[in-house]
């Protein structure tokens, strides 16, 4: 086996190894807001918004809404959504 391949295997395990520490990093500052947003009452915030939205509004529009007001993913402002129907 040439080197170069060695090289090139090498760095694409190094990549990888890389990619599943931010991936792990990612989970954890994930659940890390979410405790924050609970914490804080920024959750609850919403939650309530969600509520006012709801009743003129339905479902699909409260959570785009609530994805463009609070820059959130859609499972989060769905799981929002969910939590006051």
């Amino acid at each position: 086996m040439p080197w170069s391949d060695i090289s090139l295997l090498t760095f694409i395990l190094i990549l990888m190894v890389w990619c599943f520490r931010l991936m792990r990093k990612n989970s954890t500052l994930k659940r890390e807001n979410d405790r924050l947003l609970k914490v804080t009452g920024a959750y609850v915030d919403m939650e309530s918004e969600a509520k006012k939205i709801l009743r003129t509004s339905t479902e699909v529009k409260t959570v785009k809404t609530l994805r463009e007001r609070y820059d959130l993913s859609m499972i989060d402002a769905k799981k929002i959504v969910d939590s006051v129907k």
